[in-house]
């Protein structure tokens, strides 16, 4: 069998035998000699895409690096791994194939025989888990030209997956099929920026395995990017009076708005007025150098109402930016 020549992992080993005086194999001078091969080499079990191994390091010589070799029918053994430990899980594996396996044991005296051969074939048994924690963010903003669905979920714990497939509906309690599919992906997550304003989405995610095994169909969640907020009061450009009171016009779908006042364009913000389920809000200062900021007579400011489909407030669409002067 080829050997493999790691010179890191020798050299690893080595430093190991670089302790003080009295230690084994440390006195100056001493040659050490290869380890024992590994033995019982068995496997402990076959999944889907996977095989794990584990076996015995020969008494006495737990300071080594076991390599290990795969090979495929009649080809060479190839090193694929090494570890510290006496087990490895080989994962992602194709289901027709046989794969064997041997093991070896490295030390700064180089690598052992090889242990003996074991071989094992993966199956595809198992469909998929359903993918869980799906979640659906819209996104309308003018200003960055971005009008979108963000949908992420949590990552499947399967080996032998190769992917996700997105199934869309823009009808409620929805059954997937081809007719829904939208995109077949292979992380936990896509952006859809196939989409209209106002108009509500509906999707349920799968996970496939390499044999297209199917799991069952997510949660469904949905979203809809709203249209921008109309502001109403203040009315642009024109003054108005302490205590302040904003007023928009309402969204179909949305559940929470912010105001945020600046005292820029861009800039400068002074309100700290919290999250709100009506179309009107009162101006509340943001607390600084422990004060509560007020709004300057004869001062312009600037106002916008983030809009948002969700009670958290996590941003959907923005109003235009609109400016209004405080009555001296």
């Amino acid at each position: 069998m080829k050997r493999l020549k790691f010179a890191w992992i020798v050299v690893a080993v080595g430093l190991w035998h670089c302790g003080g005086t009295g230690e084994k194999g440390t006195s100056p001078g001493a040659t050490l000699e290869p380890p024992y091969a590994p033995h019982a080499l068995r496997v402990e079990r076959i999944g889907d895409g996977e095989i794990w191994l584990n076996w015995q390091a020969a008494e006495g010589q737990n300071e080594v690096i076991y390599v290990v070799y795969r090979s495929l029918g009649g080809d060479a053994a190839v090193a694929i791994d090494s570890t510290f430990e006496t087990q490895f899980k080989d994962r992602g594996l194709a289901y027709e194939l046989e794969y064997t396996y041997r093991i070896t044991a490295i030390n700064s005296g180089g690598e052992s025989e090889p242990s003996n051969a074991i071989s094992g074939q993966p199956l595809n048994s198992l469909t998929p888990q359903m993918p869980t924690a799906v979640r659906a963010v819209a996104h309308h903003l003018e200003v960055l030209d971005r009008l979108d669905i963000a949908l992420n979920w949590a990552t499947n714990a399967e080996t032998d997956l190769v992917g996700y497939r997105i199934y869309r509906s823009t009808e409620p309690n929805f059954a997937p099929s081809i007719d829904h599919l939208l995109r077949q992906v292979s992380v936990p997550g896509f952006i859809d920026e196939e989409v209209e304003v106002g108009t509500v989405y509906y999707y349920r995610i799968t996970a496939v395995d390499r044999g297209a095994k199917e799991s069952k169909a997510s949660a469904e969640v949905s979203d809809v990017a709203l249209p921008s907020p109309v502001l109403l009061v203040p009315v642009a450009g024109e003054e108005t009076a302490a205590p302040l009171t904003f007023t928009w016009g309402g969204l179909p779908g949305a559940r929470a708005f912010r105001v945020i006042v600046t005292t820029s364009l861009t800039s400068g913000e002074v309100s700290d007025i919290p999250l709100t389920s009506d179309t009107t809000a009162v101006f509340t200062g943001r607390i600084k150098d422990g004060r509560l900021v007020a709004l300057e007579p004869g001062q312009v400011y600037y106002w916008k109402v983030v809009a948002s489909t969700h009670v958290e407030g996590v941003e959907n669409s923005v109003s235009r930016v609109e400016s209004f002067k405080m009555a001296e």
